[in-house]
């Protein structure tokens, strides 16, 4: 089953709950549309009807939504016409309240419903998934391998030529990987292979925002080495991220890029282990710290001006996976300023 049949199905379900549960018209109007003057593609619009009014939005079909993937899902609904959506299989009653606080509208396959649009207000929480729409995995190419070969590849444009060793060695996988990750791709449409030296990345926009959905929950989690806090509020100003090959990520990064945000945590990834570099920081473990640390998964040199920082794709991951508004914003900056570029088609 593909992911088109996989989002009809999400989206069919969702709205027939959603007549069931509300007594009210709603239907597919467009199927796949482009924003206005941008080349995302949204997966439909739908309408509602409520006595003489109707209510469009453009809507964004996901499996699940979790404050790790909710920045990914939304970051791109200011450049919709109509008000964006999410529709999806389940959204939990933590996250249900968490998009009424953002006024965020979304309906899922369970039931529940949220949309805040005088006279129109619903608000419908905590049905429960059944058997049928429990969770699935995520098709293999975006485990955490197959992330981090699609990483390699959005960072240094034009690797795909390369030999399967070496696109190996700057993901950090071993050459069995690479193998199997580019057939996955030739076959989801991601790449077209004339020859073993002339292949090509398609669909780049699509396979970035993919990645970064799956990067918090997938990859993420396995590279985290852990939660700190530090004796003093100014700490950073003297760590030597060197002692551990290190480099800044997250809201950290992002403020030195674009000035428009104030850390609230501190992501550092290291290479190297971080005993030493701990004790001279004087950094505590602390489940609540704000200063988290994260393992080095790749093995290519930063691209950008600031070498102290990782490849922007992973500042904006990063900054999604928090789920906080300005985070999300702030990431919306750096797509425009640092990605547009790593996703231009040939």
């Amino acid at each position: 089953m593909n992911m088109k049949i996989i989002e009809k199905e999400i989206l069919n379900g969702a709205l027939q709950k959603f007549r069931e549960n509300t007594g009210l018209a709603v239907e597919i109007v467009e199927i796949e549309g482009r924003a206005v003057n941008a080349g995302h593609i949204h997966d439909a619009i739908i309408k509602i009807k409520w006595k003489d009014l109707d209510y469009f939005f453009a809507v964004e079909v996901k499996n699940i939504i979790a404050r790790a993937t909710l920045g990914g899902a939304i970051q791109k609904f200011h450049l919709f016409k109509e008000k964006g959506m999410l529709v999806a299989r389940y959204i939990t009653p933590q996250m249900a309240d968490e998009l009424k606080k953002m006024d965020i509208p979304f309906i899922d396959v369970t039931g529940n419903a949220y949309i805040n649009e005088p006279p129109l207000m619903i608000f419908i929480k905590g049905n429960k998934p059944t058997d049928k729409y429990r969770l699935q995995q995520p098709a293999r190419t975006f485990r955490p391998a197959g992330l981090q070969v699609i990483f390699a590849l959005l960072c240094n444009p034009g690797l795909e030529t390369a030999p399967l060793r070496e696109i190996a060695n700057k993901a950090a996988v071993a050459l069995g990987t690479v193998g199997w990750v580019m057939y996955d791709l030739r076959r989801t449409n991601y790449l077209i292979e004339l020859h073993p030296r002339n292949r090509r990345l398609i669909r780049k926009e699509n396979l970035l925002n993919r990645w970064a959905a799956a990067y918090p929950e997938q990859l993420r989690r396995k590279k985290m080495l852990g939660r700190f806090r530090a004796d003093k509020q100014d700490w950073q100003k003297y760590a030597q991220l060197k002692d551990i090959k290190g480099l800044w990520g997250g809201e950290f990064a992002a403020n030195i890029l674009t000035k428009y945000l104030k850390p609230q945590i501190y992501t550092i990834y290291a290479k190297l282990p971080i005993g030493r570099f701990l004790l001279k920081n004087k950094l505590k473990k602390d489940i609540n710290g704000d200063i988290e640390i994260l393992n080095i998964f790749w093995e290519f040199g930063p691209k950008q001006l600031n070498k102290e920082l990782v490849p922007p794709l992973l500042i904006y991951a990063d900054l999604l996976a928090t789920g906080d508004a300005r985070n999300i914003e702030t990431a919306r900056i750096i797509y425009e300023r640092e990605l547009t570029g790593l996703i231009g088609e040939d």
